[in-house]
């Protein structure tokens, strides 16, 4: 019988590692604000480790597009910027589509058990006020379709996506008080457990609308020395559904309803 070689102990995580967590939490959760700046000295010393530690942990970061670094500027958490989240929640859109398109004619009890579950925990979330309990289990909940959906490389394409996404959803959750997020999320389970597919897809839209609304008020309202306002909700599912591209259309080349809805 061939022995294994000898292995060398596995730490659990590396300072980088932990360090990077521990801000991307914070960032995600809406502890440090879009635009911050993080110098690297005043970082390790709240951290306690090393200023390289900290340049690993900054780099990750700035490749998962949580940080940014400028020339004579330093580094920065990543800004919430109107014109890219309507380019990303464009994309979200046209991915969520897909997946619930190829997750349709599978659903059963497990989908819909799960489903439900992770609703019910969003519920909760919203219930105790923990925004950054109440983001990781919105985005949870979003997860299981991708998950559902059997193709891996659409889950591939969400994870890549999804910590930008939450760092939108940080400013369009704390922008949206908690009984409009449960109506909206009671909408959403509704239609993913209804029959009709062309309205889950329309669904979709309304939903990333609502949530990117949030941000444009949020932008729009929360200047220097103004106070972040709560608008009434955007308008409902009929007049977004004169926008939407039928099912049908759904693999035309032409521009897809999702790019339509959000503009």
């Amino acid at each position: 019988m061939n022995a294994l070689p000898p292995f060398g102990p596995i730490l659990l995580s590396t300072r980088r590692a932990r360090v990077a967590q521990s801000l991307r939490s914070a960032i995600l959760g809406g502890a440090i604000a879009p635009g911050t700046p993080l110098v690297e000295t005043k970082v390790a010393l709240k951290f306690g480790v090393s200023r390289s530690s900290i340049r690993e942990a900054i780099r990750e970061l700035i490749e998962q597009g949580l940080l940014v670094y400028k020339p004579y500027s330093g580094t920065c958490v990543a800004k919430i910027d109107e014109e890219a989240m309507t380019e990303l929640c464009g994309v979200r859109c046209a991915l969520e589509r897909h997946a619930f398109t190829l997750l349709w004619p599978h659903r059963n009890d497990n989908y819909r058990e799960e489903l439900i579950a992770r609703h019910a925990a969003t519920i909760r979330a919203i219930a105790d006020g923990d925004l950054g309990a109440r983001i990781n289990a919105e985005m949870h909940f979003h997860n299981f379709a991708y998950e559902f959906c059997g193709n891996s490389l659409l889950l591939e394409l969400w994870q890549q996506l999804s910590q930008r996404i939450q760092l939108g959803s940080t400013i369009s959750q704390s922008a949206d008080d908690g009984p409009a997020c449960k109506k909206s999320n009671a909408r959403y389970l509704r239609c993913a457990l209804g029959n009709s597919l062309e309205a889950m897809l329309l669904e979709i839209d309304r939903h990333v609308l609502h949530g990117l609304n949030a941000v444009r008020r949020y932008l729009r309202s929360a200047g220097p020395g103004r106070p972040v306002r709560h608008d009434p909700a955007p308008p409902g599912p009929r007049r977004e559904k004169s926008r939407a591209m039928p099912v049908a259309r759904s693999e035309s080349p032409r521009r897809p309803a999702a790019a339509k809805a959000l503009t």
